[in-house]
């Protein structure tokens, strides 16, 4: 029964970890309802949609908006509502719609019970909607969202099933992606420091999810066939079906299972028809669905879209309360929750008892005796076990533009996806100095983190840590002269209004190192303005707000604040942890170590790792009609590239350059030039971003013919030494099309014995510790490796290990650096020019993974078109032989050769065709 479920959602626990021992707390309740999830989907997939609707169900709004009609709350951007994708940028405020003007908004949503009379029984979930863009131009907007995510909701196309991006963003929720390092400048010796790793990528645990197979109502929708896709092309889903699709079919005159009338009572007449998993969907009209858990039936009203949401209510019929107990809609029933059962005892130790268990108790009188003696709420908290293991992925279907299921996914929010206290704590790092000692605190730190039960970053840790996933700009909001608003999610202690907080920047830490004059960084401080409010998406001015662990939060204030951000108090606090026994920072906590430790480490700095952008791939020259607007050009792309770290901004006296991640990405800077900041600007041709790389036979590398000489006389002063030098491939990966790494720069231990170094000296100590001339041959061989041979395109995917160095010059600490650097440069360019000679030196080009929908007698021309531009076509999945009928060409094609494809798709197919791209990784040309 429904009622079953009411003593589910306290005992379970995510990761076999037990929360009831902080049922005391006073924080617990308000954290166990909270839930902070994200929608994710491949752009057209209609995430928007859902995202409507339920802000709608919420009382957010009074009726959803249609992307089709350009009035949805959540694409606020002009450039959204007339392409119809979301892009999440800063909003427009000339715009009359102004609900929801950034990344994240708040509401309450109460599940249902059996006795609706019951208020003392209704379970209710606080829930912080982040919302994501689904077009691969804005993937550094999912992965900074992801970074602050408990949980997520994946929306498919039920026609289309897993696109392209549908991947992607997978990759994304489960962090599948491996962190790249961000700059060779971080790796100097043979090992990688853990300082450098922090500065890759922003490290998550990969989100719980679950999925909404959307689009039911469309022609050639096909529930067995979107799973199909997914179980294919998302690995480690596993998509378990906790819902079917129910359809109103023509009656021909056949016996679908009833008893032919069409009872008022049950509202399920031969009409309607469950689809399966083993057969192909029925010939009908989309009505409602099946919940397998609770055995019950939801028929929506036909024109549900138009109605209101009191109105739209479905019909609920309860399968357990039918009189023909051979009606095909309970016996679909009854095998796909058979089936549920089975594939949970798969992966649930606690169901497989259950089910070994039930096996063993037969029952001449029941057919099935798993059904008989498993009941709903078993059901209920293995799914939310095994979801929050990540070892399921719960699947439900519906139609959202005609507000079909949108209520079961957000009971399934609150039911199946983790609060705060279900996830561990986040990373951090140390900013002291990173000597050997130091790394060994923090990794027993890192230990001590996944093995204690509150650390700093623990929803129920007392000092407070906050990390900025995203910073826009609001007139009129924002505290600072920009209108800067910051969006953080604290997940410790409480921020509040007019609080002193450290900001402490990753980005900083890293330009602090490599400079090498200051190891103690002062981090700077600012004072929190104010709060907006984020529930109900208003926005409204908080001047006393406050926000509490495991909530989100819109700060204003803060000037200097960017991406990546934490935030720290200026002083720990001394509030005791849950489990100790006494107060005051001399207390002890349960692991019996002083917390006087944790609150130098606080007082010290920590860090959350920074978030990395993608690397652009295309560069666009843009000039301002006049010198006069030269100056607001250039604030006007500050302020955009503070929204937008993927956007990268290079000004000299002569031109201003920004690169990006796409065409789109470069049509919407450009559209927000115009209509944000009034500023028309001249664009050149766009240019591809282009790398070299040398062939390797294999894992060998190449090197250079013994030392190579340098000695010169400049200025009259003279400048020798010698250099010995291995290329090498950087990774080990058999694909030829993969994202270009920058080049990493390696020490030998000859090398580190020349210099007088430590053998086990880190990156760190060598910009600290060491003289300017190892400095210099360092900067020598990362400047020569910024330059090919074949064009002006840095190199990428190898390594320069420095074998040995030579030089006479030891006696001239002055003339010594600009040796090394000049010894450095040469002996690489002269490898590079001998590598050029022989053939091996090559040019890498961006691949784009394209996917064409085009009506299918349109399908020859399209291929045709696509092999003039160099393409690859890797698939056609042909519609069927009708004039409406789509068909999709999976290819890969080369960047340059698919700019402006869109005006040549739309000539090809007649206006019909449609594709989107996605950044595969740089290929030989």
């Amino acid at each position: 029964s429904d009622s079953d479920s009411d003593d589910n959602e306290g005992n379970n626990t995510a990761n076999n970890s037990d929360n009831s021992q902080y049922a005391s707390h006073p924080c617990f309740p308000r954290l166990r309802s909270l839930r902070n999830v994200g929608v994710f989907a491949h752009v057209d997939a209609g995430k928007t949609t859902v995202t409507e609707r339920m802000l709608a169900l919420s009382g957010i709004v009074r009726n959803a908006g249609s992307v089709d009609d350009g009035d949805t709350v959540t694409d606020y951007l002009p450039a959204e509502r007339e392409r119809g994708i979301d892009v999440l940028l800063s909003p427009i405020f000339s715009t009359p719609i102004q609900t929801i003007q950034s990344a994240a908004v708040g509401f309450g949503w109460v599940l249902p019970t059996r006795n609706k009379e019951d208020k003392a029984s209704e379970r209710s979930v606080e829930i912080n909607l982040i919302d994501t863009p689904g077009h691969v131009d804005f993937s550094v907007e999912v992965n900074r969202s992801v970074t602050v995510l408990d949980g997520a909701v994946l929306v498919v196309d039920a026609v289309a099933g897993v696109q392209a991006q549908t991947e992607t963003v997978w990759r994304a929720i489960r962090n599948t992606d491996k962190a790249k390092s961000s700059s060779s400048n971080a790796e100097t010796s043979g090992s990688t420091t853990s300082t450098s790793s922090a500065h890759g990528s922003h490290q998550h645990e990969p989100l719980p999810a679950m999925m909404y197979i959307n689009k039911m109502d469309r022609d050639g929708a096909d529930f067995r066939h979107a799973m199909q896709t997914v179980i294919k092309k998302l690995k480690g889903s596993n998509p378990v079906p906790v819902q079917l699709p129910l359809y109103r079919v023509e009656n021909d005159g056949q016996n679908h299972g009833s008893s032919g009338t069409n009872d008022s009572t049950t509202a399920l007449g031969a009409d309607i028809v469950a689809g399966t998993l083993d057969q192909s969907p029925p010939h009908g009209e989309f009505i409602g669905l099946i919940d397998i858990v609770h055995m019950r039936a939801l028929i929506y009203p036909p024109g549900a879209e138009y109605l209101s949401i009191e109105d739209a209510i479905p019909t609920v019929v309860h399968l357990s309360s039918l009189e023909d107990k051979d009606c095909q809609p309970l016996e679909a029933a009854i095998d796909a929750r058979r089936d549920l059962i089975t594939s949970l005892a798969d992966v649930d130790e606690t169901m497989e008892d259950l089910y070994l268990h039930a096996m063993e108790c037969e029952d001449d009188e029941n057919d099935c005796p798993i059904l008989s003696n498993i009941s709903t709420s078993q059901i209920q908290s293995s799914l939310r076990r095994m979801t929050l293991s990540k070892s399921i992925m719960p699947t439900m279907c519906g139609a959202a533009l005609r507000g079909i299921g949108v209520e079961p996914v957000l009971d399934g929010v609150a039911e199946f996806l983790p609060c705060p206290l279900d996830r561990l704590p986040p990373q951090l790092s140390l900013c002291a100095d990173s000597n050997h000692s130091r790394q060994q605190k923090q990794k027993q730190q890192q230990e001590e983190q996944t093995q204690s039960a509150v650390t700093l970053g623990h929803p129920l840790h007392p000092s407070t840590l906050a990390y900025v996933f995203k910073v826009v700009h609001m007139k009129g909001r924002g505290g600072s002269g920009d209108g800067r608003v910051a969006f953080a999610r604290v997940y410790s202690g409480t921020l509040k209004a007019r609080d002193t907080v450290r900001v402490i920047s990753p980005s900083g830490l890293a330009m602090n190192e490599d400079g090498g004059k200051n190891k103690k960084q002062k981090h700077p401080t600012e004072r929190v303005g104010g709060m907006l409010e984020l529930s109900g998406g208003q926005f409204d001015n908080l001047p006393e707000g406050k926000c509490m662990s495991g909530d989100v939060c819109a700060l204003v204030g803060l000037k200097g604040v960017v991406t990546g951000d934490t935030l720290l108090l200026t002083s720990a606090s001394t509030d005791a942890l849950p489990g100790d026994q006494t107060n005051g920072k001399k207390k002890k906590s349960k692991s019996g170590k002083n917390n006087d430790d944790h609150w130098k480490q606080y007082m010290e700095g920590v860090h959350l790792a920074g978030l990395t952008s993608p690397k652009p791939v295309l560069t666009l020259r843009i000039e301002a009609n006049s010198s006069s607007e030269q100056s607001r050009l250039s604030v006007a792309l500050a302020l955009l590239a503070v929204e937008d770290p993927s956007l990268v901004v290079k000004e000299t006296p002569t031109n201003t350059l920004i690169s990006g991640l796409g065409e789109l990405h470069m049509e919407i800077v450009l559209d927000r030039l115009r209509r944000e900041f009034g500023l028309e600007v001249r664009t050149g041709k766009p240019a591809v971003a282009y790398r070299e790389t040398v062939l390797f036979d294999g894992d060998e590398g190449v090197e250079t013919d013994g030392f190579v000489e340098y000695d010169r006389t400049v200025g009259g002063v003279q400048l020798q030494g010698a250099v010995r030098l291995r290329l090498s491939p950087l990774s080990t990966s058999e694909s030829s099309c993969i994202p270009p790494e920058d080049p990493l720069v390696t020490l030998s231990p000859e090398t580190r014995a020349f210099f007088n170094m430590d053998p086990l000296a880190s990156s760190d100590e060598i910009e600290h510790k060491y003289p300017p001339a190892l400095k210099a041959l360092l900067s020598g061989a990362r400047g020569s490796l910024k330059r090919g041979r074949l064009g002006p395109y840095p190199l990428a995917n190898l390594t320069c290990h420095i074998l040995e160095v030579d030089s006479e010059m030891t006696t001239s600490p002055d003339t010594m650096p600009g040796a090394m650097r000049a010894a450095a440069a040469n002996a690489i360019t002269t490898l590079l020019e001998t590598l050029k000679n022989d053939g091996r030196l090559v040019v890498l080009e961006p691949k784009m993974t394209v996917e064409v929908s085009v009506p299918t007698g349109r399908v020859g021309d399209v291929l045709s078109d696509l092999t003039t531009r160099r393409g690859t076509v890797d698939d056609v999945a042909t519609g069927d032989d009708n004039t409406h009928a789509k068909s999709m060409v999976h290819a890969e094609v080369p960047l340059i050769e698919i700019l402006g494809y869109a005006n040549s798709l739309r000539s090809l197919t007649g206006g019909e065709g449609a594709f989107s791209a996605e950044y595969k990784g740089h290929a030989q040309q």
